[in-house]
């Protein structure tokens, strides 16, 4: 109720759909994260079975375990969870029912239409290319969640950064490990805006009919999914030109390979579909989902290999560029 008043309804629905994301992954994170520093592994049992963790367990017979409880079969617990919640359920009901219509007025008030004397902004003159990569960074602009889905792929990457660094904090090559982590992002952002720009475009018959060839419009999707981990890759990459700039050099490089890997996969499988199954877009092809993963992989391998042994990272690449040249031998849409 105090989001609805204070930034509106759909910004709210914003807002709880990413935190409940953010804490979906943040609790599954925290505990590898907690593993790797305690215990050296990312297994999150480790935490969750540890004599740390049970030194602060509450006792078997605390109220804590009764979801636990239930979930086995005590038939008590359950019916005390279930009256617990009605009795939640009723008290939001009784303290907040008499506010919930004039939220609604408040709601229709803010969402009506605008003056009609209100300054509409001045057409944004350019080419139709351009006109083009700006629909698309709009589009990108007013759906954050969709955005958010995508940057969460970056969490995931974390808990394995960290078990690298872990593993090799002692060692010279600790500052090496940065790239192969910044080039398997690289690779799986790449892969995911280009699934939205490509295969998620809500407006594909309309998009047709404008006076631009397929291939243009197909260049001018390619150019913001660049545009796009350039904007969010360069901050990353500017400490790292100064403290070792052959190395920040080798690193743009591979995120630009494995950016671009990743999205000519996503052209080669791309199938028509809508915005909203963004989670659900691995179902469309498993072997381009395990093509893309593959190429992040194996650039980031090869990534770290030519700041260590050039030669072995001139057999890693080849091999990566096998796989995709097999990828795109099998695609339906090679091109």
């Amino acid at each position: 109720m105090v989001l609805f008043r204070l930034i509106g309804p759909s910004r709210t629905r914003l807002v709880a759909q990413i935190l409940a994301a953010i804490i979906g992954a943040g609790f599954v994170i925290a505990l590898q994260v907690a593993a790797i520093l305690s215990y050296g592994t990312l297994s999150r049992f480790a935490v969750l079975t540890s004599d740390a963790a049970a030194g602060f367990a509450p006792d078997l017979d605390s109220a804590v375990w009764w979801a636990a409880r239930a979930a086995f079969g005590d038939g008590e617990a359950l019916l005390l969870l279930l009256a617990g919640g009605l009795v939640v359920l009723g008290a939001v009901m009784t303290a907040f029912s008499a506010s919930f219509a004039d939220t609604v007025a408040r709601v229709s008030a803010a969402a009506a239409p605008a003056h009609p004397g209100v300054r509409a902004k001045a057409f944004r003159a350019g080419s139709r290319q351009q006109a083009l990569r700006w629909k698309e960074f709009l589009l990108l602009r007013r759906d954050p969640w969709l955005v958010s889905q995508t940057l969460m792929q970056l969490l995931y990457l974390v808990p394995p950064a960290l078990m690298l660094w872990r593993s090799f904090a002692n060692s010279s090559a600790a500052i090496v490990l940065i790239t192969p982590v910044i080039v398997m992002a690289a690779g799986q952002l790449a892969g995911g805006l280009a699934w939205l720009t490509i295969s998620g475009e809500d407006a594909a018959d309309l998009v047709a009919t404008a006076p631009l060839s397929p291939a243009r419009v197909t260049r001018a999707k390619i150019e913001v999914v660049l545009i796009a981990i350039g904007a969010i890759f360069a901050p990353l990459l500017l400490p790292l030109a100064f403290a070792a700039p052959p190395q920040a050099l080798v690193t743009a490089s591979f995120v630009v390979i494995a950016a671009v890997s990743a999205t000519a996969i996503q052209l080669w499988f791309r199938v028509q579909a809508k915005r909203s199954q963004f989670r659900r877009r691995q179902t469309s092809s498993r072997f381009a989902t395990f093509a893309e993963a593959f190429s992040s992989i194996g650039w980031a391998a090869t990534a770290a290999l030519a700041l260590s042994i050039p030669i072995a990272a001139a057999i890693t690449g080849l091999m990566t560029a096998g796989i995709l040249a097999i990828t795109w031998k099998i695609s339906p849409r090679r091109g």
